[in-house]
């Protein structure tokens, strides 16, 4: 049966598993996913959920956490109490994510069966692809919108009916990262440079579509369409705002993929060398992008994540095409050079993805999710508290807990400890929570009754969960309350 099934169709079913077991990995890549995104989508379901600074402003879309409300909403519905609530919108994330499979091998095999096959193979197997596949963020998200735009603008004579849906998902990119937008006219312009005029009634019409659904998902939430755009720009551009949590040089990009790649770097390299040629437009949207994000102050690796993707597809079409090249030369080898090819990219990967910089990047949420999966199960957990050690960030969110049960954050150097001591601010508002989350190194603060029920590895040391007996006292008017703290403290 199995030879007998669509190669692409293997290659999405390989992906899917991979994916799908990235999604029930424990941990996020950055808090972003839980913060920007889930904790909204949890406020739009239960009207509880953090806010962040940039939720305050009014800076970010209502876009992603919509769509990721739905997922969310059937997992309430069929387990509110459980880890559905929160697995599944991680699954359907991952499994939009095979839009990037599909478009590497519509890509590809334009040009040849065995590049399909290739560039199909990298896109399902390679660690950064899956790694990002099942975090709730908006550059993956974004990517999975915006590669399938490139394979239908690419084609020879596109339909009407492709440039609409090239246009409407080149708009979904940038509605969800607007820092998409040079990169998207990149790739319109490039790829269909010889028929302009006709391919842009029907991409504009497809965008207009999305904008449309865009725009009244703000007005459903009372904001005016599009001004978090406006306001994001203005803020992080204009006012430096992001400049706040690390300015990195132009060339951080290059160093980061270095670090990431290691010595497969070289093999990529190559590949991108002759492969480029093969999808021109790809390649100068993916410049576009890199030369864009390397140009603002406040970097993070997966703000490029449209360049990796685009540089590793084009680097498997152009391994393709080696091996086009060699079998001419050596045509009774070319057998054993396909599937050394096929090995070198799928053993790198695996070996990239137990490097330290991927571990480390594996690592970060793990211990605060496991610990809030505990305490989502705990039925005598009333209250939770993340204190000094354990910042709001190390944790998955309220979204993560049952309904019902508050966050306290007990953050360092807050103004509002009682006495500027944060030990006898605990002690005074401790009623209000029968758990508490934090470091081994900061217990010393907890007040007496409290001990250790479950430890995790964390940052070099362990992150746990301390628990008192008994009931708790209502907490709405604690200065603590992570909401008041998270806007006291600008986070």
């Amino acid at each position: 049966m199995l030879s007998r099934a669509h190669p692409l169709a293997l290659l999405l079913s390989f992906a899917a598993v991979l994916r799908i077991a990235a999604a029930f990995t424990p941990g996020f890549h950055h808090p972003d996913a839980i913060y920007q995104y889930l904790e909204p989508a949890h406020r739009l379901l239960t009207g509880e959920g953090l806010i962040t600074w940039e939720w305050r402003l009014g800076m970010r879309s209502w876009l992603l956490p919509t769509l990721l409300a739905a997922p969310m909403a059937l997992g309430r519905w069929i387990d509110a109490a459980g880890d559905l609530p929160v697995l599944l919108p991680k699954l359907a994330v991952a499994l939009a994510s095979l839009s990037i499979v599909w478009s590497a091998w519509t890509i590809a095999e334009r040009h040849s069966r065995q590049a399909g096959w290739l560039a199909g193979f990298v896109a399902a197997g390679w660690f950064e692809f899956i790694h990002f596949a099942a975090q709730t963020l908006a550059e993956p998200v974004a990517v999975a919108a915006f590669l399938p735009a490139a394979a239908l603008l690419t084609a020879t004579d596109p339909r009407r009916r492709a440039l609409v849906t090239a246009g409407a998902l080149l708009a979904l990119a940038v509605c969800l990262r607007p820092h998409y937008a040079p990169a998207a006219l990149a790739l319109v312009l490039t790829a269909r440079r010889g028929d302009l005029l006709r391919a842009l009634p029907p991409l504009v019409i497809g965008g207009l579509i999305v904008a449309a659904i865009g725009g009244a998902i703000d007005l459903y939430n009372h904001d005016v369409p599009f001004l978090w755009m406006v306001e994001n720009i203005r803020q992080n551009i204009v006012e430096h705002r992001a400049d706040a949590f690390g300015v990195d040089p132009p060339l951080a990009f290059v160093t980061w993929y270095l670090t990431m790649w290691g010595w497969f770097a070289i093999p990529i390299v190559v590949g991108v060398r002759f492969g480029w040629r093969r999808c021109v437009p790809l390649l100068v949207a993916a410049a576009v992008n890199l030369v864009l994000h390397s140009l603002i102050g406040h970097k993070e690796y997966r703000f490029v994540f449209l360049t990796t993707a685009s540089l590793v597809i084009l680097s498997a079409i152009g391994w393709a095409e080696l091996l086009r090249l060699a079998a001419l030369r050596w045509p009774d080898r070319r057998t054993l050079a396909s599937g050394a090819v096929f090995a070198l990219w799928g053993l790198g990967s695996v070996a990239l993805a137990f490097s330290p910089a991927m571990t480390r990047a594996k690592a970060n949420g793990r211990a605060g999710t496991l610990l809030f999966a505990d305490l989502r199960n705990d039925r005598a957990a009333c209250g939770v508290a993340a204190v000094e050690g354990a910042t709001f960030a190390d944790v998955p969110g309220v979204a993560s807990l049952r309904d019902g049960v508050p966050l306290s954050v007990f953050a360092a150097y807050d103004p509002a400890y009682r006495g500027g001591d944060a030990r006898l601010s605990l002690r005074r508002w401790s009623p209000g929570f029968n758990r508490i989350v934090t470091s081994v190194k900061t217990a010393s603060l907890l007040p007496p009754g409290y001990r250790a029920t479950r430890c995790e590895a964390w940052d070099g040391t362990r992150l746990c969960v301390y628990t008192r007996p008994g009931r708790c006292a209502p907490s709405a008017r604690s200065p603590f309350a992570a909401n008041a703290a998270l806007a006291r403290l600008n986070f």
